[in-house]
């Protein structure tokens, strides 16, 4: 995803969007997707939608203060989820993407099982 975080998309008209598979299965298996004319992204359309990255930073603060984590651990993963494309550009990203990330950055700097990560970001859905 890099680089995308940069682009100011611009999606193609009703006539330009392109036949790819969906999870919708009340459509069938394929659907019309649009796409930006900028970068070829094409548009995320199904209902795994991505959160912005303010829930990623709340959900963070809840942690945080969950399970007592150190000011220097809090500003190293909220650091690293700025820096980090898929929670800026929700053009073409995916909620769940979005979660595996956010728990892999998790992981680096906090002991805590996937099993409580996934417990707390589906009791504080938003």
């Amino acid at each position: 995803m890099s680089g995308m975080q940069n682009c100011e998309h611009s999606v193609c008209g009703r006539e330009n969007r392109v036949w790819l598979p969906t999870t919708k299965p009340r459509y069938g298996s394929i659907e019309k997707h649009p796409w930006c004319l900028n970068c070829g992204l094409v548009k995320n359309i199904s209902d795994d939608q991505p959160k912005s990255i303010g829930y990623w930073m709340n959900l963070l603060s809840i942690i945080s203060t969950d399970h007592d984590l150190k000011q220097v651990q809090k500003r190293l993963i909220a650091k690293e989820i700025e820096d980090s494309d898929i929670f800026h550009d929700s053009f073409g990203s995916f909620g769940s993407d979005q979660k595996k990330t956010f728990i892999g950055i998790l992981k680096k700097y906090i002991l805590l099982s996937s099993i409580d990560i996934d417990s707390i970001t589906f009791i504080r859905k938003l």
